[in-house]
């Protein structure tokens, strides 16, 4: 595996060896490794939008701005392998950047997933990570008129968590969960390419600001000792069929769907519930419900309670094989 990168170097000598991260990982399932679906090994997975779509943005503002004067600020555009495959491609990168330490990189910015805007609010997880973040992000939603949808908190689960491990700002751009993710169905087609404009807008305002912003952000995240690396976490067998509503910042996990014939759906989940406990465990947010479903085994059964219309319910499902 390899990781492609692009230095567009800044112009200001007083800065040097300071950059601005502008990431995208270009690899995907091939033909169902290692995040395949039940029944979808040996089936071609396009991932058009996951994440074609941030690669392509990446190009393409990396090709704008190497027409530009150049930045007072380094900017590198790093293609990242190995992220489907536990991060490889972005904790190899950080790990062994010298000219470039992490100590000394403003922020970073991860395209990932962003090719199916629509209508919808463009989400920026993350903006927790510094103060500045969720400030920025309102400040180029007004100027390109693209809605934002900012959520302190990380999934946890793309390359900005690599930076954000070693101590770097960082924050996922991305257009919202579908019923195509890591599925054969993810196809180019399906792609809107007025929403990767919105997005790329978007995106080019965030480093302008890194850029030629004189100080570095206020860092929010917490200190780890030198050294010491973080926790692995297990992966996930299996399957509940949920689609979350990954902007909403309420406690729970509200749903944006349900996908067909699923152990949500035949357990009877439905768009706008909001799963608060599963057993005697506490949903609060869905990093608890993400380590949850770790936990489980195809087979097993859970009590889900959840919220619809504001009145408790419950409903009993059994997980399938991822």
């Amino acid at each position: 595996m390899k990781n492609v990168i692009g230095i567009l170097p800044g112009s200001r000598p007083e800065w040097a060896g300071q950059s601005v991260v502008v990431g995208a990982h270009y690899d995907h399932l091939g033909e169902g490794w290692p995040d395949v679906h039940q029944g979808d090994k040996g089936k071609v997975h396009p991932g058009a939008d996951d994440n074609a779509s941030g690669v392509a943005i990446l190009l393409e503002l990396a090709r704008v701005l190497a027409k530009e004067k150049p930045p007072e600020r380094t900017v590198i555009f790093v293609a990242f392998s190995g992220e489907e495959a536990g991060r490889r491609g972005s904790k190899r990168f950080v790990a062994h950047s010298k000219n470039f330490p992490p100590e000394k990189m403003m922020g970073m910015v991860n395209l990932d997933t962003v090719g199916r805007l629509g209508q919808n609010k463009l989400l920026v997880f993350g903006t927790g990570s510094a103060e500045e973040w969720i400030h920025l992000f309102n400040g180029v939603g007004f100027v390109t008129g693209v809605p934002i949808q900012s959520a302190q908190k990380d999934l946890g689960t793309s390359d900005q968590v690599s930076f954000a491990d070693a101590g770097v700002p960082a924050v996922q751009l991305n257009s919202g969960p579908n019923l195509d993710y890591h599925r054969p169905s993810d196809t180019a087609d399906k792609i809107d390419q007025a929403g990767l404009i919105k997005v790329a807008s978007v995106l080019k305002e965030a480093v302008a600001y890194l850029t030629t912003r004189p100080g570095p952000l206020t860092s929010l995240l917490p200190q780890r000792r030198a050294g010491e690396p973080p926790a692995p976490a297990p992966g996930r067998k299996v399957s509940l069929g949920t689609i979350p509503d990954f902007g909403d910042q309420g406690k729970g996990i509200l749903l944006e769907g349900i996908i067909p014939g699923s152990p949500a759906d035949q357990a009877g989940l439905q768009k706008g519930d909001r799963i608060v406990r599963i057993g005697a465990v506490p949903i609060t947010n869905l990093r608890d419900f993400s380590e949850f479903l770790k936990t489980l085994h195809p087979g097993d059964r859970i009590s889900i309670l959840f919220l619809r219309d504001g009145k408790e319910q419950t409903a009993e499902a059994t997980v399938k094989e991822r």
